[in-house]
């Protein structure tokens, strides 16, 4: 594995605070086995990742290998055979998301909640093999508290990313906003969703609301910034805006 993509995993369990729900589970102490087995599996989602933002025509072989992949990880995590599916079924339909780019079905079609809910596919993943794995950390939170968490810190990776997806044909929702429907609505979309979670940052035990709280707070002022410096120019010229040329109809759901 390259160090860059190596540091670019760490970096993300760091954020989405995976070395730590490890640690609470085996009680205060760190699991490097665990960790590197799930190192592996997101370093084989990325590239999954990676050959659906730089083919615009849907190599089907390529594809089909990075399952192969993805799926022998899950298995040396101990996921049984007859359960990948399963297991699989949230990043199958993201992948589905990426691919229906290209019949012109854009994310702008979809609810957020249920866009992001599916963008943040495999940190779900992730930590649902961490729960399995230390089955007593439910006495602490369970896997639902963590929905609005994910929520916020998958919003603020697309806008937190919107110049580099600029280079490469990416379902990045913040960028396609500005590309179909302007800065203006961009602003109003992800600045309404963002305050309508406001509501549900707590009750779910002090530890997962602080956590929340503070990434809501750090993603609204992100958002902020984002949108004074991103230009729509920039974005009209942006890779994927290659092959986007008919403004898709709104069907929110």
């Amino acid at each position: 594995m390259k160090k860059q993509l190596r540091e670019k995993i760490v970096e993300l369990f760091e954020y989405r605070r995976l070395p730590e729900l490890i640690k609470l589970g085996n009680n205060g102490k760190a699991d490097v086995d665990l960790l590197e087995k799930l190192i592996q599996l997101q370093a084989d989602i990325y590239h999954l990742d990676h050959t659906l933002e730089s083919n615009w025509e849907a190599d089907e072989k390529k594809l089909s290998e990075h399952w192969k992949d993805i799926h022998s990880s899950l298995v040396k995590l101990e996921v049984k055979p007859t359960e990948l599916d399963h297991y699989s079924r949230h990043i199958y339909k993201y992948q589905k998301h990426e691919l229906e780019l290209r019949q012109k079905k854009y994310p702008t079609r979809l609810s957020m909640e249920y866009f992001y809910f599916y963008k943040s596919c495999d940190v779900k993943l992730l930590r649902k093999l961490i729960y399995d794995h230390y089955p007593n950390l439910g006495q602490h939170m369970n896997l639902a508290h963590w929905r609005v968490f994910d929520l916020i810190t998958e919003i603020n990776d697309d806008v937190e990313d919107v110049f580099e997806d600029l280079e490469t044909i990416n379902g990045n929702r913040f960028l396609l906003t500005i590309m179909l429907e302007g800065k203006s609505e961009a602003k109003n979309v992800f600045r309404r969703y963002l305050s309508s979670l406001e509501g549900r940052l707590t009750g779910y035990g002090t530890v997962i609301d602080k956590m929340t709280a503070d990434v809501y707070r750090s993603t609204k002022k992100l958002l902020k910034d984002r949108l004074k410096t991103v230009k729509e120019t920039e974005v009209q010229k942006a890779e994927i805006a290659k092959y986007i040329l008919v403004k898709p109809q709104s069907i929110d759901y």
